[in-house]
């Protein structure tokens, strides 16, 4: 695996929520939360639009629930496609 080191600037609020997540997910450090978040990003656009909606709104769920059930969910994701 090719690696490469990318270096960027980030506001003190960023940054004191990148360490929040950090650590509230479990992450080793900050480094590891971006790589993570580089991944899923790279991995997400390489869908197409249709799955990649899907999947992000999987993740919203994850990190911010609404009080839908999945079913609720599941019966609007195929109502969208009915459209």
């Amino acid at each position: 695996m090719t690696t490469a080191s990318v270096a960027t600037k980030l506001t003190r609020e960023e940054n004191e929520l990148l360490e929040k997540l950090a650590k509230e997910y479990g992450f080793l450090s900050k480094s590891e939360a971006i790589r993570s978040a580089i991944r899923l990003y790279l991995d997400l656009f390489s869908l197409e639009p249709k799955d990649r909606l899907r999947m992000l709104r999987l993740i919203n769920e994850l990190i911010a629930p609404s009080r839908k059930t999945v079913s609720e969910l599941m019966e609007e994701l195929h109502a969208e496609e009915e459209a």
